[in-house]
Parts: C-alpha cells; sequence; structure tokens
C-alpha cells in the first residue's frame, strides 16, 4: 500500500472528467491497481446503490477520494454521502462478493456529475483488475 496520499489538482480533475467513460475506466484500473486502493461512497454504514428503471443494482466505484467526493458534492441526491476506501485485495475477494451475494451484480466505474460512468459487470471488473494486476508482477 502506498503510503504517500496522492495530489490532484483542480486541472487534473477536469481534465479527467472530460474523458470518455471508456478512458475514465482504463485510468481506473491503472490507479487502482497502482494505489492498490478502491473508493466507494457511504451512507449511514452502508455502500450507497444506484438503481436502474430495470431494477438493475449498481455500486459505485472510483480511483480516488477526490473523485468520489466531488461527485457525492456535485451530483443531486448525494448530500450525505461520503468517500470510503477499500484495499483493493479485500474488494476483490471480499466486498465484491458480498455485493453480488446481494444481488448487486455490476458497478458504475467512475461517474462524473451532469455524466456517466461505465456500467461494468463485477466478475467483468474483477477479470479486468487481475489482469491489470498482472503488470505490477
Amino acid at each position: 500500500m502506498k503510503t504517500e496520499k496522492y495530489k490532484i489538482t483542480e486541472q487534473e480533475i477536469e481534465a479527467i472528467i472530460k474523458l470518455t467513460p471508456q478512458q475514465r475506466y482504463a485510468y481506473f484500473l491503472k490507479r487502482i491497481c497502482d494505489w492498490e486502493e478502491i473508493w466507494t461512497l457511504y451512507e449511514d454504514g452502508c455502500i450507497v446503490l444506484n438503481e436502474d428503471k430495470q431494477g438493475v443494482l449498481f455500486v459505485f466505484l472510483f480511483p480516488f477520494e477526490t473523485f468520489a467526493s466531488h461527485y457525492a458534492i456535485k451530483q443531486r441526491g448525494m448530500h450525505g454521502t461520503f468517500a470510503k476506501c477499500f484495499k483493493l485485495n479485500e474488494f476483490v475477494s471480499t466486498i465484491a462478493n458480498k455485493l453480488l451475494a446481494n444481488s448487486v451484480s455490476d458497478a458504475l466505474v467512475f461517474p462524473v456529475p451532469n455524466g456517466f460512468g461505465l456500467n461494468v459487470p463485477l466478475t467483468r471488473l474483477i477479470a479486468d483488475i487481475h489482469k491489470e494486476l498482472e503488470n505490477y508482477e
């Protein structure tokens, strides 16, 4: 685990949130594997979920606290939520399995205010994380 906190400038935030959802997904994978952390939103002791019109539940995922907090502050209806960090290995080995067991089969990866994130099945996300981690061995 990295001990130094990654500093993100306002310019970097603005540049990255303008990327396409696919480009942000690639950035997300590299950053979470490099820093061995993954961020989500929490409220009242629970992971915040989103539900689409078909009833599919999504977990929100971000590469850094800055982006999770930025989304929560700027997105309508997210007041009272805060960013929560999981160690990447804990997320992959435990949290993702708990989500899947509770019918949360998808992730909304790196959504941005007034924009979109990439909808990724959790099983694909886990496979992509393992593939990216091969670059770090």
